[in-house]
């Protein structure tokens, strides 16, 4: 029994002193861009480019912020002016007091991008649960917005769709105070580096990179990720009945899963019926993509995202 002990006891010294030297080496990565005040905390952003409309990306429950998009914002910042930002308490950005609902994270952004002053229209670019926090953008500033590009996104119903298991393995995250052990004593970030290394596996290298960083500062956005997982069926019920109304919109569906388990296979099955049968024809102009690769489509497909934003982008900017 004593030896027993002074083992757990190690166990958890060893992992203390791990995972501190990991937030240690970390400290290395420069933070690109800068902050803005949004309501008595600070968004981090990053802005490149000068064109005439602006894009803007929105990203999925994701502990990487902006740096999902890295890659995806220089190519299409040589034509446009792009917006890339982390969400309240995501990785660089402080968490603040507001709830965590669709409608606060779209106002939220929606003072960042007053306060910067970019120019309109905007054409969002989001990926997963983005599908549900831009129908609350669109539905409170549908003037600002000519155009929405959106990668295997939520819908409102996709999680009462889903079947029981499905629904069980994306919606059943354990609350923060159990989380926040494991994070300090390094298990998160051993556990999420095996399965993004996996989730990622057929990525372009660059993006693999983009998401090794990502990993790296696991701890600075990972109780955010939690705290909205754990929302996402609020997050459905809340915007449920919200359209992206008169503004155009491509979907582009992934085709495989991320997993192979029967359950991952229901979840693209199901996601991919919502795209076409109610985001596609829910907007005037839809239209719908298949894309052949896991949910992850700016780390496998990033230059087929890039050439569908321009060609989307002439469409919308007569």
């Amino acid at each position: 029994m004593q030896i027993a002990l002074i083992l757990i006891l190690l166990l958890i010294a060893v992992g203390l002193l791990y995972e501190q030297y990991a937030r240690y080496k970390a400290n290395s990565y420069k933070i690109a861009g800068e902050f803005v005040d949004v309501g008595g905390h600070k968004l981090h952003y990053l802005k490149k480019g000068n064109g005439d409309a602006t894009i803007i990306f929105e990203t999925g429950v994701e502990f990487g912020g902006h740096i999902v998009w890295r890659n995806i914002q220089e190519k299409l910042s040589k034509n446009f002016t792009t917006l890339s930002y982390d969400r309240a308490g995501a990785l660089h950005s402080q968490r603040g007091e507001s709830p965590k609902t669709c409608a606060s994270m779209a106002e939220e952004l929606h003072i960042l991008v007053k306060k910067l002053a970019l120019p309109k229209p905007y054409i969002l670019v989001g990926h997963s649960l983005a599908g549900l926090i831009l129908r609350s953008f669109v539905d409170k500033y549908p003037e600002d917005v000519v155009g929405a590009v959106l990668l295997d996104p939520s819908h409102p119903d996709t999680f009462g769709d889903f079947p029981p298991k499905t629904r069980k393995k994306y919606t059943n995250f354990p609350p923060m105070w159990v989380v926040a052990p494991f994070l300090r004593l390094g298990v998160i970030r051993i556990v999420f580096s095996k399965l993004v290394a996996k989730a990622t596996l057929n990525s372009v290298k660059s993006e693999k990179e983009n998401y090794k960083e990502a990993v790296d500062l696991i701890h600075k956005g990972f109780i955010a990720y939690i705290e909205e997982i754990r929302n996402i069926l609020k997050f459905s019920a809340e915007t449920k009945g919200l359209e992206f109304r008169e503004i155009p919109v491509v979907v582009l569906g992934a085709t495989k899963p991320t997993f192979d388990t029967p359950e991952d296979w229901d979840g693209v099955k199901v996601m991919n019926e919502n795209h076409i049968n109610k985001t596609v024809k829910s907007s005037p102009n839809g239209r719908y993509i298949a894309v052949d690769c896991p949910h992850t489509i700016q780390f496998e497909k990033p230059e087929l995202v890039v050439e569908v934003v321009e060609e989307f982008a002439k469409e919308v900017l007569v």
